[in-house]
């Protein structure tokens, strides 16, 4: 959404990719047009003028990218928009990327300076996935999933589903206590494997989806038993079997759901430490470089 509603996922993501690259390029290209006209050294050394300033910049840049943490930590104070905040977090970290390159002399250096722009690269190339994971996914969640649910909320809508279904296989084959005379829907070997179909296949599946490693987390084979089952039940119970089916189905998409939120927000879980990391290690960097300045 920081990239234009109106604009296609296949647009925006390509979008990204080439402002990386394009970005990344242009700033080697500057510099490189700088050595030439004998602005600053060539290859650029980290430890000449050009090379400290851009270690200044870089550094600069990265601590205002790490702001946004006091800055979600603090909302509350109102420090500019959120959506400002974060397009300069995008664009300012793509800045950042060809800035500490030349500041590194587009090389390593020693165990620290190299331990840090593996970080570096690491947490850049993060970002870029999860900005991918937010155009690409919430796009296939609308197409792909029409039941949408809030995702905290799945295994306590499955219980409720799962105790939907005791009430539906209890109604076809048991009657109530007032219609003494009245004979069950389903009784007999079937009643027995229907009851075993909903204790050992539906109900675990309801109430723990996937993780319940029951048969009906493969659509294809849901349907061959939900299918044999209609097929043997009384043409009054089909429909009953249709909900059953129904409430499958359903699980099975909030499963789907739950690991599409996965991918759209535990890359955070990757890209936030790696930032900590490469923060407090860029510190140690600048005032062992400092030292010998």
């Amino acid at each position: 959404m920081l990239l234009g509603k109106t604009k296609t996922v296949q647009w925006r993501i390509t979008a990204i990719v080439l402002a990386t690259f394009g970005i990344t390029f242009a700033g080697a290209v500057l510099a490189r047009l700088g050595g030439l006209a004998t602005l600053w050294e060539w290859p650029p050394v980290p430890s000449s003028w050009f090379g400290v300033l851009c270690g200044v910049v870089g550094g600069t840049i990265v601590f205002f990218e790490m702001a946004i943490i006091l800055r979600k930590r603090f909302r509350r104070m109102r420090l500019g928009r959120t959506r400002a905040w974060m397009r300069l977090h995008i664009w300012m970290g793509l800045v950042c990327l060809p800035v500490i390159l030349i500041h590194a002399g587009f090389g390593y250096g020693g165990p620290l300076a190299a331990t840090t722009m593996i970080l570096f690269l690491l947490v850049t190339f993060s970002g870029v996935w999860g900005l991918v994971m937010q155009q690409w996914l919430p796009q296939k969640i609308l197409a792909d999933i029409p039941g949408e649910t809030i995702a905290s909320q799945i295994d306590r809508l499955g219980e409720y589903h799962a105790d939907e279904a005791k009430r539906v296989i209890t109604s076809l084959t048991t009657v109530p206590p007032e219609a003494e005379a009245a004979e069950p829907l389903i009784s007999g070997p079937l009643k027995t494997e229907l009851e075993a179909f909903r204790d050992d296949v539906l109900l675990p599946y309801l109430q723990e989806g996937r993780h319940s490693r029951s048969p009906l987390t493969a659509s294809a084979e849901a349907e061959r038993r939900f299918a044999r089952l209609r097929e043997a039940v009384p043409p009054e119970a089909r429909d009953d079997l249709d909900r059953l089916q129904e409430l499958a189905n359903l699980r099975r998409r909030w499963d789907s759901q739950a690991q599409l939120y996965f991918w759209l927000h535990n890359w955070q879980l990757v890209h936030l430490p790696l930032s900590v990391a490469m923060t407090t290690l860029m510190i140690l960097h600048a005032v062992r470089a400092l030292k010998y300045w």
